[in-house]
């Protein structure tokens, strides 16, 4: 039992990794709380403090998909000596992109119970051509 407990150095490293990769990779999840708070406390009615707060909900998981590689530059040389640790920093990077999504998911739901999002037929009207119906009147002679 007691050698169990005993971790040789290259263990506790890899085991340091691993939570940090951990760490990072569920980073967007822990703000969402909050933004669905302030998103709830904001209301549904079109206001400019609503619609910046959404802007921003909506801006803000894009810019991090956007830098997704610059949140895991810390990994880059471990990935290259370790192929178990670039597995794992691939699979963190896919689990941080999905919670980007997730956050993102969640803003656009807000869109849409706003009413911004353009979900019915009423909303693309102006895209259809117009449809004539010609009614006439009239004898036929013979």
């Amino acid at each position: 039992m007691r050698a169990m407990n005993i971790h040789e150095e290259g263990d506790e490293s890899l085991l340091r990794t691993y939570r940090r990769l951990n760490d990072i990779r569920t980073q967007p999840l822990k703000s969402l709380p909050m933004t669905a708070f302030m998103m709830w406390m904001v209301g549904n009615d079109v206001s400019i403090f609503s619609i910046m707060f959404v802007g921003m909900a909506v801006i803000s998981p894009l810019q991090t998909i956007l830098g997704t590689n610059k949140a895991f530059d810390d990994f880059k040389e471990e990935a290259d000596k370790d192929p178990g640790i670039r597995s794992a920093v691939t699979h963190s990077k896919l689990i941080f992109v999905g919670c980007c999504i997730a956050s993102f998911t969640v803003a656009l739901v807000k869109l849409h119970w706003m009413g911004l999002m353009p979900v019915n037929t009423i909303d693309w009207l102006d895209k259809t051509p117009p449809q004539y119906k010609e009614q006439s009147m009239g004898f036929f002679f013979s």
